[in-house]
């Protein structure tokens, strides 16, 4: 987990900086609709380290200089690592996170069992159950199973019957789009990446477009009075509204003042957004994954024969504990570059025997060696590491660098 946590975290984090950095750029250019969208580049981003496109057509290329150095490591799957710290300080966050909402989630079924049903005049959506509560200050929409639209005691008298309308439009607009169970999705992903202040910001501004594309929605092709009246009800329900601790799964945005003005300046500018920027931005996040996933795996070797640069620092491979249960043996190639200072970079899998059973364990002990300094370092340096469940283990992997792993 750890690992897989390790390898994503740099396609997430560029990806979230862009949406938190550049919205206020890109929002009135693309529009609330487009930008929702691009919310969705964050779980592509993490499942990046789980596709493993390995490139058949690079053969180890015999113009490098590759050492014959061979590492026998000890049995590692008892001993406590920085590694095994670090995921069960991220169980604990996420377990916490989780327990956080599942609590909460519980409250609110329990007072949801004391709300009132009702019938509002001219709106009736089938499976959306409707009910009246002195819990609310503001129309909500909750639930995941069972979905309902909860609504203030006194929504009659605090709107008109327009802005009534318009309110239920946009809670309507919710519940069609499914975003109580993409925002489920969002909470999970906020689970998994609790420790990422960018994962949190992200979160802030997903609810907060999503909101302002369902405004979006209700207010297309209306009329200015209709635009005004809206904005009013944004006010109104602004004045009205309390946090509501209990609602990580509604919509409780009318309480947040600072949501309210956004949206009220949004819908006073009204931004059209441009079909031709929005292909060019969803265009550039998509080159970005592309380019994240791809640029180490499919760089091309290089001819000339690079120098000699020696290793000063190895770490030893983590033997999987699935590999010793299933008494698997086997060997991983991988492909780096090492720069000037002797770090390794751009580390990929070139053939793997088994494939996907020790591609991650090669892949992190290899990003922490160090090699000697050098002028210009090393482009498409080739290692392979042999995983072996014995010293005695006769592995007929030998094609370049050998770092023979063993359990004893």
């Amino acid at each position: 987990m750890i690992d897989w946590l390790i390898e994503a975290i740099i396609p997430f984090s560029v990806l979230a900086s862009v949406l938190v950095l550049a919205r206020v750029l890109l929002l009135p250019l693309v529009g609330s609709q487009t930008y929702y969208r691009l919310y969705l580049f964050l779980p592509l981003s993490l499942i990046l380290p789980l596709i493993n496109i390995p490139n058949w057509l690079l053969t180890p290329d015999s113009s490098l200089q590759v050492q014959k150095v061979l590492v026998v490591a000890n049995e590692q799957l008892h001993r406590y690592s920085i590694y095994d710290l670090a995921f069960y300080l991220w169980l604990t966050g996420f377990c916490l996170f989780v327990g956080y909402l599942l609590i909460n989630h519980l409250v609110l079924i329990q007072r949801a069992k004391r709300w009132q049903p009702i019938a509002i005049e001219g709106f009736k959506v089938e499976g959306l159950h409707i009910r009246q509560s002195d819990d609310v200050f503001s129309p909500m929409l909750i639930g995941l199973i069972k979905p309902m639209l909860v609504i203030p005691e006194e929504f009659n008298q605090h709107f008109s019957k327009e802005q009534q309308t318009l309110i239920l439009e946009h809670e309507l607009c919710h519940y069609q789009r499914n975003d109580l169970v993409w925002n489920a999705f969002a909470l999970i992903l906020l689970a998994i990446m609790w420790f990422h202040p960018l994962a949190w910001l992200a979160f802030r501004y997903y609810r907060r477009d999503q909101e302002l594309s369902c405004d979006e929605t209700v207010l297309a092709r209306k009329h200015t009075n209709c635009r005004i009246n809206y904005s009013k009800a944004l006010v109104t329900a602004a004045q009205l509204t309390v946090p509501i601790g209990f609602a990580q799964l509604s919509f409780k945005e009318y309480g947040d003042k600072n949501v309210m003005f956004e949206r009220i300046q949004f819908i006073k500018d009204n931004p059209k957004g441009s079909v031709l920027i929005s292909l060019v931005v969803i265009g550039a996040f998509l080159m970005s994954l592309s380019a994240m996933s791809f640029a180490g795996p499919n760089q091309a070797v290089q001819g000339k024969k690079a120098e000699h640069i020696m290793p000063i620092k190895r770490i030893e491979p983590k033997y999987p504990k699935a590999a010793v249960e299933q008494k698997l043996e086997g060997s991983v190639v991988l492909k780096f570059d090492i720069t000037s200072s002797g770090d390794v970079d751009n580390v990929s899998v070139i053939k793997a025997t088994p494939a996907g059973v020790f591609d991650k364990s090669a892949k992190v002990a290899l990003k922490q060696w160090q090699y000697q300094a050098s002028n210009a370092g090393m482009k498409n340096a080739l290692v392979q590491l042999d995983f072996a469940l014995s010293k005695s283990s006769e592995l007929a992997f030998k094609q370049v660098e050998q770092i023979k792993v063993t359990r004893d």
